[in-house]
């Protein structure tokens, strides 16, 4: 009996660490390794962070290509300077592929139809089509896209490692902020670790969707 016990606390200690590491970690990032501060990582984690950077680029390239905003020509280059960016474990940073040798000038944005106040490199802009730009802000709209393709991906990592702990259910649950969508606030429901639906759901009114799984752990 005392085995048992102890088992399955060391289950929901495992449960909670996962969860309370993964919230804590949002938006954007899973995890920091610095030298002399934290465990190296295995080959094994190095390998399912790849795994997740190749699906994360899945995801993006494919909001790029229906958003209607970019050059067909150009996505292949920007898809490119964000994937060599990229490194392990670190946090998204799509600022890498705003930069360049050559700026726009005040009267050149305005032309375009864009913030004089923002700063955008000639080679940013030349990303998108130049009809779509006095309805979308750029930088934002390439960095929700890339950040709702990372919360996508480490859901779904969550919920595999969720099962791996013997969850059998869990609940949506917002970040707790005045970004979060009046969709979320509302929805309370209890789901099966099967059955439960990707997010984001159908409605939701944030830039991308931070909402999280959370696990049902039971008394």
């Amino acid at each position: 009996m005392p085995y048992v016990v102890g088992a399955i606390a060391a289950v929901l200690l495992a449960i909670f660490a996962l969860f309370t590491h993964r919230k804590r970690s949002r938006p954007g990032a899973r995890m920091i390794v610095q030298p002399g501060y934290a465990v190296a990582p295995t080959p094994k984690m190095l390998e399912a962070e790849r795994q997740d950077h190749e699906e994360v680029m899945r995801l993006l390239e494919a909001a790029i290509r229906s958003s209607g905003f970019f050059r067909a020509e150009a996505i292949p280059l920007l898809l490119s300077k964000l994937r060599n960016g990229w490194e392990p474990f670190a946090r998204v940073d799509t600022k890498m592929a705003f930069g360049g040798d050559e700026f726009l000038s005040i009267q050149e944005k305005r032309v375009l139809g864009l913030n004089t106040r923002m700063k955008y490199s000639k080679a940013f802009i030349g990303y998108f089509d130049p009809s779509c730009l006095e309805t979308i802000e750029p930088k934002s709209v390439l960095e929700n896209m890339h950040l709702s393709a990372c919360h996508r991906v480490a859901r779904k990592r969550d919920l595999v490692e969720f099962k791996s702990l013997g969850v059998r259910q869990v609940r949506i649950v917002p970040v707790g902020d005045a970004r979060d969508c009046g969709k979320i606030k509302r929805f309370k429901k209890v789901h099966d670790i099967n059955e439960v639906p990707e997010l984001p759901l159908p409605g939701c009114t944030a830039p991308y969707c931070r909402c999280l799984y959370e696990p049902i752990i039971p008394k």
